[in-house]
C-alpha cells in the first residue's frame, strides 16, 4: 500500500477537525503560495497534532459519561490472559478485538467471583471509549434502582434512551438484587430497542449464575422470556472456571510476641 502524502495527510486530518480541505485543494495552495516540501510538512504535522488532541478529548468525554471506575483503571493489557486456560481461551484472549461489537452479538461473562468478569467487562468498555465510541456501565443493582425512580418520577423514557444510546452497555453482576415486573418491563424495552439499533452495538452481562436461573432475578413470566430470547438469540458466552485472583498479591507473615523481660532495679 502506497504510503499517502503530506497533502492526503492534510486532507485526512481537516476532516477530523471539522474543516473541509481537498488534498487537491491544499497542493494548490502549497503552488500558489511557494510552499516547500518542508513547510508543507509543518502544516500537516500541525494538523496531526489537533487531530490527536481531538480524539483524545473525545475519549475523555467517553469515559467520563461511561461511569466505567477511573481510578485504578481495568483494561486488557493488565489483565492476566496467561490464567485462561481450556478450549475457549483463545476466543476470550480476542475479547480486545472488539469483535462481538462490531458483529453485533451481545456477550455474557458467567462464573463464581474473582475470576475476573468485572474487569474484563470494564476493559471491554473502555476498549470501546478508546475507539471513539461511547459506553455505558452499570450494576445490576444501581440499574434496578434506576428503572425504578424513573417510574416513580414517570421519567422511564428519558432513563431508557441513556440505555439505549450508548454502543455499548455492560451490565455487571446480575443477581445481586431482583428486579420487579415494571423494572423487568422497561429493561425488555430496552434490549428490543438496542436490537435494532444500527452500527456497533452490543450489551456486555456478568453473573455468577447461568442464564437459566436467571427468571430469579426478575419478574415477567413471558416478557422475561422475551428479553432473555432476544438477549442470547445471536450472544457469546464464556463460562469462567478457575479459583479467585482476589488475593493473588496478598502477603502473609507469621511472628510470634514473647514476654517481655523485666529489669531488676541496679542492673544494666
Amino acid at each position: 500500500m502506497a504510503e499517502q502524502s503530506a497533502f492526503e495527510r492534510i486532507a485526512a486530518d481537516a476532516r477530523a477537525i471539522g474543516a473541509n480541505v481537498p488534498a487537491a485543494e491544499m497542493a494548490r495552495l502549497a503552488e500558489s503560495r511557494g510552499m516547500g516540501a518542508a513547510e508543507v510538512e509543518a502544516v500537516a504535522e500541525t494538523l496531526s497534532y489537533l487531530a490527536a488532541k481531538k480524539r483524545e478529548r473525545a475519549v475523555q468525554m467517553h469515559l467520563n459519561m461511561s461511569r466505567i471506575p477511573q481510578k485504578s483503571p481495568k483494561t486488557f493489557e493488565n489483565f492476566d490472559f496467561g490464567r485462561v486456560r481450556g478450549k475457549g481461551g483463545e476466543a476470550l484472549a480476542g475479547l480486545p478485538a472488539l469483535a462481538n461489537l462490531y458483529a453485533r452479538r451481545n456477550l455474557a461473562l458467567i462464573g463464581p467471583e474473582g475470576v475476573g468478569k468485572t474487569h474484563l467487562a470494564q476493559a471491554y468498555g473502555r476498549a470501546c471509549c478508546e475507539r471513539g465510541l461511547p459506553a455505558y456501565y452499570v450494576k445490576a443493582r444501581e440499574l434496578s434502582d434506576k428503572l425504578a425512580k424513573a417510574v416513580r418520577l414517570g421519567t422511564a423514557t428519558n432513563a431508557m434512551n441513556q440505555l439505549i444510546r450508548p454502543a455499548c452497555l455492560i451490565i455487571d453482576e446480575i443477581g445481586r438484587c431482583k428486579f420487579d415486573r415494571e423494572c423487568t418491563d422497561l429493561l425488555f424495552h430496552v434490549v428490543d430497542a438496542r436490537c435494532e439499533k444500527d452500527g456497533p452495538n452490543l450489551i456486555l452481562m456478568t453473573s455468577n449464575f447461568t442464564a437459566d436461573k436467571w427468571d430469579e432475578f426478575f419478574t415477567g413470566g413471558s416478557t422475561l422470556l422475551c428479553m432473555l430470547d432476544r438477549l442470547f438469540d445471536d450472544a457469546t458466552v464464556f463460562m469462567i472456571k478457575g479459583t479467585s485472583y482476589r488475593g493473588s498479591a496478598l502477603e502473609t507473615f507469621s511472628v510470634e510476641a514473647v514476654p517481655s523481660v523485666s529489669r531488676l532495679p541496679g542492673r544494666k
